[in-house]
């Protein structure tokens, strides 16, 4: 073979659309014709980029980036029309289908937040920030692994750190996305955090707040810090691990976790309720943990709201004999009350 530039041929069959949420360009689930595989290729139209010499910049980034919690890329190719990445398909998809399926428990939630947030951490130590860190850009490996991806509004900082993104995600935006200044790795550290938010209170907790008359009553709720809802987190939540969320989250960017490793090692301290998967049917709420041998649920029926119920079992998975936990099952709860028995029970059973 000669040596210089060479050109060859790629094909490969497109099979499922993959929709996402906000997306700027298509992505589908394809058949590698070489390797006979599956993998994930993101079609771009040249014709959306201004400058030709932008149509491979994420997949740059992407080979640039290489970290075990980074999405990695296997080749980019083009055609007349469009550019096109390829990556490794993961069938376990997103954090964001995986939490619509069920929501996540404590433990769960940190230890995929500090899987991608490490690999935040390493594109930020490369001189790049992500400006769309969202569940729908964190895939879960085979191995169950967080991955950070879609480096589509990736920028490289400046020397002084500073990057401006070129649009945002509506559903995600920082308060500085409406101050007419360069950015810094603040911007996705309350990307992050806005995230974890998502994943411990489930998706639609959250976009039920996303409801504005109109986009003047969006912005001032993001800038005054009102959206989204600081104090509202599920019982479950420990109320350290909200700190951690809300000083991530803090309007003033000063304020915020210097850099991304700070917030792991925050996040790595959380050592309460852990376990309980939470689940919400109509007016019952249910706490379920397995510990070893036995399953404990927690169930509060608030169908009569003057009259909530709390009732606590423990049941041998052995046997599937159940018995009551009568220290934190209670029919005679008021709303004043309710909250603090049930977050009692959660932290002492």
């Amino acid at each position: 073979m000669p040596l210089g530039l060479q050109t060859a041929q790629l094909n490969f069959e497109t099979i499922k659309d993959i929709g996402q949420e906000g997306r700027n360009s298509s992505v589908f689930i394809a058949h590698d014709k070489q390797l006979d595989g599956q993998i994930v290729v993101k079609q771009i139209e040249k014709a959306k980029l201004s400058n030709p010499s932008e149509y491979y910049r994420e997949a740059k980034i992407l080979y640039a980036s290489s970290h075990p919690f980074v999405v990695g890329v296997n080749y980019g190719c083009s055609d007349n029309d469009n550019i096109y990445i390829a990556m490794p398909y993961y069938k376990n998809g997103s954090l964001k289908s995986s939490m619509d399926r069920q929501h996540l428990t404590i433990r769960e939630v940190i230890r995929y937040s500090i899987q991608f947030l490490s690999g935040l951490n390493n594109i930020h130590s490369k001189g790049l920030m992500h400006f769309d860190v969202k569940p729908d850009n964190i895939l879960l490996s085979d191995s169950n692994e967080a991955l950070l991806s879609d480096f589509g509004l990736a920028k490289a900082m400046d020397n002084l750190g500073f990057a401006s993104p070129d649009k945002v995600y509506a559903k995600q935006m920082p308060p500085e996305v409406f101050a007419n200044t360069d950015k810094t790795i603040q911007f996705d550290i309350y990307l992050a955090g806005l995230t974890i938010y998502r994943l411990l209170n489930g998706n639609n907790h959250y976009y039920a707040q996303c409801s504005f008359p109109n986009q003047a009553a969006q912005i001032k709720a993001i800038q005054t810090g009102n959206f989204p809802d600081r104090n509202a987190y599920l019982p479950h939540v420990p109320l350290k691990l909200q700190r951690v969320i809300n000083k991530a989250l803090n309007v003033n960017i000063k304020d915020r976790h210097k850099n991304v490793l700070e917030l792991i090692n925050e996040l790595s301290d959380i050592d309460e309720n852990l376990d309980w998967r939470y689940e919400k049917n109509g007016a019952v709420t249910t706490y379920v943990k397995d510990l070893n041998d036995r399953t404990y649920q927690i169930q509060l029926d608030s169908s009569n709201i003057n009259n909530p119920l709390l009732s606590s079992t423990k049941t041998m998975k052995a046997s599937g004999n159940s018995t009551k936990i009568n220290s934190h099952s209670h029919n005679n709860l008021t709303k004043n009350n309710v909250l603090s028995k049930l977050k009692k029970a959660l932290k002492e059973i």
